[in-house]
């Protein structure tokens, strides 16, 4: 029997901040599953909530729900209750969830790219809590050799394989703009796929200590050199076959295209930061002959399985990029060092967790 009433962490006005507070235990509808939280983790969509900035202003309600709503989203957990009509999962099981909703009917669902479909929809209410309820649809069944500290930050990890999948890399020059989880990630990938040399950019030398720990071969600093020019040196004047940008920051996606080879790949992860225009289009894009990819969210449910392959079998290894651990209810420490960036990802974990050794 589960308790009528759970602690979360729950966003209950328009401003800085979050309580830690009892709520209601939620109820699965008939193709929903209540799934006992075990890990969750800080995505920057959070930290913008968790501020109130322009883009939570703008987006929180239309995205999400009306406040007050439950925080968080990417998170692993165990079944423990499920719908009268799901049939493809049972009590038990561990499992991690996709977060997207597609609506299964509209052109983008009924032609292969559920991933961005129309009408894409998201959890009733949010993870950081003791217990949550999600789509059993959505859902991806863990292996044994996967914990649930990897799995509560699946999600990223797959943005990173989605964009990485779209490229061949295999004895080929990377360039990653940009050094926060998900660009960590993406080194990650691209060097499983066979990557010979990956470059990787960022001002905070924490991140690029850690790039360097992911199979980074060389870190830049772009607020002390000219990155543009230390990649050409070393790939013989020619630049990166592919350049992921996972920064957002329009002057490091500028240098990208000019990092990029010709006819090579440019993948754009980040959300600019502001309107993006080129500095030479005509040199950078079109007489480069340039393969462009946006890559929003992750391929459902494609993605998550082949994450899935490659941490649970031990190909990639993320445990070092998984820095710090918190609480549920120690949320005001975790968040505000996430929002310093001097962190890879950060993992929460229900009181119980800690206090029962679950």
């Amino acid at each position: 029997m589960e308790p009528e009433k759970m602690m979360a962490i729950v966003k209950t006005k328009k401003e800085r901040g979050a309580e830690y507070k009892e709520v209601p235990m939620p109820e699965p509808g008939p193709e929903d599953v209540l799934v006992r939280v075990h890990a969750a983790a800080i995505c920057g969509t959070d930290i913008h909530i968790y501020q109130w900035n322009k883009w939570a202003q703008e987006n929180f309600e239309r995205s999400f729900s009306k406040i007050p709503r439950i925080m968080g989203h990417e998170f692993s957990g165990e079944i423990v209750q499920t719908g009268e009509l799901v049939k493809n999962v049972q009590v038990g099981q561990r499992v991690a969830c996709e977060t997207h909703i597609p609506c299964g009917h509209c052109y983008q669902c009924r032609t292969g790219d559920t991933y961005n479909c129309l009408n894409i929809t998201r959890f009733k209410d949010g993870i950081y809590a003791d217990y949550a309820v999600v789509p059993a649809k959505n859902l991806v069944i863990l292996p044994d050799t996967m914990t649930y500290d990897q799995a509560a930050v699946m999600e990223p990890f797959s943005v990173a394989t989605h964009g990485a999948s779209m490229v061949r890399m295999v004895g080929d020059t990377v360039m990653v703009m940009g050094c926060g989880p998900i660009g960590l990630f993406v080194i990650k990938v691209a060097k499983a796929m066979g990557a010979s040399y990956i470059y990787a950019s960022d001002i905070s030398g924490y991140r690029r200590n850690l790039a360097l720990e992911s199979g980074a071969a060389e870190t830049f600093d772009p607020s002390q050199c000219d990155v543009v020019k230390e990649v050409k040196m070393r790939t013989e004047g020619l630049g990166c076959g592919t350049v992921f940008d996972t920064s957002g920051n329009v002057e490091a996606i500028n240098q990208g295209f000019k990092i990029l080879r010709k006819c090579g790949s440019m993948v754009m992860i980040g959300l600019p930061s502001r309107t993006l225009s080129f500095e030479d289009a005509g040199n950078d894009i079109v007489w480069k002959a340039a393969k462009i990819y946006g890559i929003h969210g992750r391929e459902i449910l494609t993605s998550w399985e082949i994450s899935k392959g490659l941490i649970g079998s031990g190909a990639v290894n993320i445990d070092h990029l998984l820095t710090h651990r918190f609480k549920f209810s120690e949320y005001q420490s975790a968040f505000e060092l996430a929002e310093k960036g001097m962190t890879g990802k950060v993992i929460l974990y229900p009181d119980r967790i800690c206090e029962s050794g679950e």
